[in-house]
């Protein structure tokens, strides 16, 4: 972030289609983000039925 405005885009959470030997392989399928109280994300997975609990462990 600078000025309060982010200066790029990286991904974070990948891996939901996986690509073995041509083939395409779904792993996951996100449907919903929720931040919780910690600044934590919970997403949904309708395709495994679970929820992700993602947490930053860097500096702030």
């Amino acid at each position: 972030m600078a000025d309060g405005k982010p200066t790029k885009v990286e991904d974070f959470a990948t891996g939901w289609l996986m690509d073995e030997k041509g083939k395409e392989v779904v792993w996951g399928r996100p449907v919903d983000v929720l931040v919780g109280p910690d600044g934590s994300l919970f997403v949904s997975d309708d395709y495994a039925g679970l929820i992700y609990q993602i947490r930053y462990k860097g500096k702030p």
